[in-house]
């Protein structure tokens, strides 16, 4: 049976979002392990009393507590607006893997979006 061109535009379209959303992981990575290896002697100093050490460890936990908070509410809306997508459409106009690419990049860009920042913030380098 042969496929439609809409489904070979569509399955080209989530191969690129799904691209798109591998090399995002992989930026986040890079960007999470430079925070890390910039954060460690701070943290280090700081567990000894120095202030910046502790303000830096203080600013860590509330930036991931944020970003925790803010990921699980993107995914909710996300969630929600896939299966009423799933619901009002009719079987096969859905795309589910396009749908699910969405949700797995609103789930993952407040934690990119705080890489990004403390990679750059840390490192002394604007993008």
């Amino acid at each position: 049976m042969p496929r439609s061109r809409k489904s070979t535009g569509s399955a080209l379209a989530t191969g690129a979002e799904a691209q798109a959303l591998a090399a995002r992981l992989m930026s986040m990575q890079a960007d999470a392990g430079l925070t890390i290896a910039m954060r460690m002697p701070l943290l280090m100093k700081g567990a000894f009393g120095d202030s910046r050490g502790q303000r830096e460890a203080t600013k860590a936990v509330m930036e991931k507590a944020s970003a925790v908070f803010e990921s699980s509410l993107a995914a909710m809306q996300a969630t929600t607006a896939f299966w009423w997508g799933l619901a009002l459409h009719p079987p096969g106009q859905f795309d589910l893997a396009t749908a699910a690419v969405k949700v797995a990049d609103s789930t993952l860009e407040p934690f990119a979006r705080r890489t990004r920042a403390n990679a750059a913030r840390l490192s002394g380098y604007r993008r």
